[in-house]
């Protein structure tokens, strides 16, 4: 009889019925169980405080207790027994006991004897994470396949997790079942008079345990002993085993025949199979296979090489492959098992080189499209490298790549504050899908600054370099530049003073004449004196500039000149120097403008 006839029966029988059905085949099941193969029982134990009454509900824990004691007398040799407890938490109470002796029963029976039921809140969740975890290391041991696993849960109630930090959900154990590629026979049994959880319903009825998952209601643990000793021959029945290699297939590419791979294949009679694949996608991917018979040998492990073809044009990404072995025995039920196989994805990217021409700071490129053929669909994002502040503007978000051509239309945007010159950078397609390598492309720009630009550029790069002049200048002169405007206002006028010596003016006042303040760069000495004008002489006083100095000339009008008395018609005054004009003698003073040698 095979599992699934076994739940069918369960579906609408009692316990006490079942019991009595199978009794029928358990003499001959069991005395054929020994060539069958070997049972991992996981045991967990519920021992929360109602397992004994506690809350006003029946205490059946020493009954349970002893129906799992009975169980353990009637265990085969060869199996393993691991039993966990659980209440608020997990404990571990033994694993991997074998039955290989009756002490090896009695150190069980002894574990068994000391559990109590004085646990807090019942946390199922993480007593199934527990369960699952052990069966996955069970399975991946060297004699796993000539092996069956069965997990037996007995629980009195629904899930209490309040209190509890970051429980675990029985919903979120699902995430585990994938893993056990369908070895394990999992049975709640359900113990409680009255209450059930519900969540095992859903659980034990997920796609990924194969069928072999069930919820079993036993209220009071009345036939609990009988119900766990029915259960092995449908756990032994014959039945064929698979395993996938350990570590990870490579990557594959489109268009090649991939290496050899084994798969290790098992069967617990002698049997005859054959493999088939199953491509649920279309993909076109095929066995290469020279032999589609396989002989096995009872419970012998056998190695069978895989090897496949892939199409050129096939879609990358996961390709949902499964595997199956079936055997001529039309009573044995085949195994189906996911061929996680990943086709590499293959892109290319037209043009490879882009170029957007001239564009003026600030502005944006023309619209160039960009050409992408993939195998693959999903998201993608255009990425600059060492653009030199320049942007990507359209697309403004990530690209949505299709299987087949995606047409990218590209637009750069160049920075307010760029400067001129050709740039030459790289333009990348980075998919997220993580079996995807980036694609880049060359990208080249002319980067222009309008002459407006450029002019408003210099203008104020010439100020800032008369600034710097000004200010240079004023540390060296130590004046500030309003004094230095002051000395360019005056740099052509007349210095110094006039002393008139003779004849004596009518007022003291009239004695001196500044020639500073009268802001000119010539004037005529009869104008500023007037006793001059009754001569028969006249003369002007001139600034004269040489050699970055400045000077005074006095420059005879007519008549006789004289300074120091000495005839002039044109010569350089210095401080102190006494000028004769007809009967007016003058001294005139400048005390920065000494006479270097004297006449």
């Amino acid at each position: 009889m095979n599992f699934r006839y076994f739940k069918h029966w369960l579906r609408y029988f009692s316990i006490q019925s079942i019991v009595a059905l199978m009794s029928i085949f358990l003499s001959t099941a069991l005395a054929q169980a020994s060539s069958k193969g070997a049972i991992d029982w996981i045991i967990v134990v519920d021992t929360s405080g109602s397992m004994r009454g506690a809350g006003g509900t029946k205490n059946i824990f020493n009954q349970v207790k002893n129906s799992i004691t009975d169980f353990v007398n009637t265990a085969q040799l060869g199996d393993t027994v691991t039993i966990y407890s659980f209440d608020k938490d997990v404990t571990l109470q033994t694993q991997n006991i074998p039955i290989n002796s009756n002490s090896n029963r009695g150190q069980l029976k002894q574990i068994i004897a000391s559990l109590k039921a004085d646990g807090v809140r019942t946390h199922t969740g993480k007593a199934v994470q527990k369960a699952l975890q052990h069966s996955a290391l069970l399975n991946q041991r060297s004699d796993a396949l000539g092996r069956t696993v069965s997990i037996l849960f007995l629980t009195d109630g629904v899930e209490d997790v309040s209190g509890i930090p970051n429980p675990v959900p029985i919903p979120d154990n699902t995430i585990l079942l994938p893993q056990q590629q369908c070895k394990p026979y999992i049975f709640f049994v359900s113990l409680g008079l009255k209450e059930h959880e519900k969540q095992l319903n859903n659980f034990a009825n997920n796609p990924a345990l194969c069928g072999k998952g069930r919820v079993l209601r036993d209220p009071g643990g009345v036939e609990l002993n009988r119900l766990a000793q029915n259960i092995r021959p449908v756990l032994v029945e014959p039945k064929l085993d698979v395993n996938l290699p350990a570590a990870k297939l490579p990557l594959v590419s489109p268009g090649t025949i991939t290496e050899s791979f084994n798969i290790k294949g098992m069967s617990n009679v002698k049997n005859t199979v054959s493999l088939k694949l199953e491509d649920p996608k279309n993909t076109g991917i095929r066995l290469v296979s020279n032999n589609n018979k396989i002989d096995l040998a009872a419970n012998k492990e056998i190695s069978i090489p895989i090897r496949l073809q892939i199409p050129a044009d096939v879609q990358g990404g996961v390709s949902g492959l499964r595997l199956v072995l079936a055997s001529e025995n039309k009573a044995i039920a085949p195994i189906t098992v996911d061929l996680p196989v990943t086709i590499k994805a293959k892109l290319q990217i037209q043009p490879t080189k882009i170029d957007f021409g001239s564009v003026e700071v600030g502005k944006t490129t023309s619209i160039q499209t960009l050409v992408v053929r993939s195998n693959i669909s999903g998201n993608a994002k255009l990425q600059l490298q060492e653009s030199q502040k320049i942007s990507v503007v359209q697309p403004n978000s990530p690209v949505s790549l299709q299987v087949g051509e995606t047409k990218i239309p590209l637009q750069l945007q160049v920075a307010d504050n760029n400067s001129e010159g050709d740039r030459t950078f790289t333009l990348q397609l980075i998919p997220e899908n993580p079996i995807a390598s980036p694609m880049a492309a060359s990208v080249q720009l002319n980067v222009l600054i309008p002459l407006w630009r450029k002019i408003i550029v210099w203008s104020l790069l010439i100020l800032l370099l008369l600034l710097i002049a000004l200010i240079i200048v004023c540390l060296i002169q130590r004046k500030t530049p309003l004094e230095l405007l002051q000395d360019i206002r005056t740099r052509k006028n007349l210095e110094g003073a006039l002393i008139i010596l003779s004849p004596p003016p009518k007022s003291s006042e009239d004695e001196e004449i500044s020639l500073t303040n009268l802001y000119k760069s010539k004037v005529c000495l009869s104008d500023i004196i007037p006793v001059i004008a009754g001569t028969d002489s006249d003369a002007e006083l001139v600034t004269v500039r040489e050699a970055g100095q400045k000077n005074i000339d006095l420059r005879c009008l007519k008549g006789n000149i004289f300074i120091n008395s000495k005839e002039v018609t044109t010569d350089e005054l210095y401080d102190e120097d006494i000028i004769e004009i007809g009967n007016v003698k003058l001294q005139f003073n400048w005390i920065e403008h000494q006479r270097q040698t004297n006449y």
